[in-house]
């Protein structure tokens, strides 16, 4: 219960400020009796999504032989259709801002038809061997599907999955196209994160000053920016020039965290400021290599981690201040 917040709602409706109807359930939340259970049915709604395309791929595993190629691939394209054709009734007219919810459930039926509709795609491709060698276009299709329905119906969730697979895709690209599979061109790929993220970031600036789907940016912000720390943390952990990646880290990271911080987005602080940690770890490694195993050397990890976690959570509770 907040009392100061009860009695701030009595105060106004006493005045008139509030009527009733807005007063009452205000303050029925603020006594704790309203509770949104939001969160939990999208949790709820996401792991059954989860279980369902898992459900799949073991049916397809178990009974391929038995009920071949053709019935899987027409049963998992029927199951896509009938979930996208519902995303296609309930959702409403396309706008280049933000659309109204049809419904809690509304994402996650079409997060599903998507992700139905990519696996026949990728058993298609396994079974019949459509784009022979050249397969990994697949994922750029994918990633074009997934795009397309995410602007069509206003769908986060499905815009990160258009950026994951154009992202899986560039890896993927870099190793199967060039004859290899594993961790034989760490550089190329290390390259096309760090591009690839940075392209993320890039588009959702510009979308967002453009007022084209402007709340879709932090989709791409943080795509863009895991990929972009990711690969640049790669070079700073790789044997070689790793003292010029940790340069280009700390720049990025600084350049990141001064805006978030000036622009009040206090995650996107967080998440310069631990990649700015990350590595510096290098550097004491290699300041203190002789005693990597001993007790002091992480204690000083430690506290240096319990330094950043309070950096980070005060200048959130200053960002909420402002």
């Amino acid at each position: 219960m907040q009392p100061e917040v009860v009695e701030a709602i009595g105060a106004l409706k006493d005045k008139g400020i509030l009527g009733d109807p807005p007063a009452s359930t205000l303050l029925r939340v603020a006594k704790r009796e309203l509770v949104s259970v939001r969160f939990e049915l999208r949790a709820l709604l996401y792991a059954g999504v989860l279980l369902v395309t898992t459900g799949v791929g073991l049916f397809v595993k178990e009974n391929h032989d038995r009920i071949g190629p053709l019935a899987i691939s027409a049963g998992i394209g029927l199951a896509a259709a009938l979930c996208i054709g519902y995303a296609v009734r309930r959702a409403a007219p396309f706008t280049w801002g933000r659309a109204p919810a049809p419904g809690v459930a509304f994402d996650y039926v079409l997060l599903l038809g998507v992700l139905l509709f990519a696996a026949d795609l990728a058993y298609v491709e396994a079974q019949f061997r459509l784009l022979g060698p050249g397969w990994p276009y697949h994922l750029l299709l994918v990633s074009a599907l997934y795009a397309a329905a995410a602007y069509r119906w206003d769908s986060a969730v499905v815009l990160g999955l258009a950026l994951t697979s154009f992202a899986a895709w560039r890896g993927v690209s870099v190793n199967v196209l060039h004859g290899s599979l594993g961790p034989g061109r760490l550089a190329e790929t290390r390259a096309n994160a760090v591009a690839c993220g940075a392209l993320f970031a890039l588009v959702g600036v510009l979308l967002s000053r453009g007022g084209k789907k402007a709340h879709f940016e932090d989709v791409y912000l943080h795509a863009g920016l895991l990929l972009l720390f990711g690969g640049l943390l790669s070079g700073v952990y790789a044997r070689g020039l790793w003292g010029v990646w940790l340069l280009l880290l700390l720049a990025v990271a600084v350049a990141v965290a001064w805006a978030a911080f000036r622009g009040g987005r206090s995650l996107i602080f967080a998440e310069g400021v631990i990649a700015a940690y990350l590595g510096l770890l290098r550097a004491l490694f290699e300041l203190f290599r002789p005693l990597h195993s001993g007790p002091a050397f992480f204690l000083v990890v430690a506290a240096s981690a319990a330094g950043v976690l309070g950096l980070v959570v005060a200048v959130h509770r200053r960002m909420r201040v402002r």
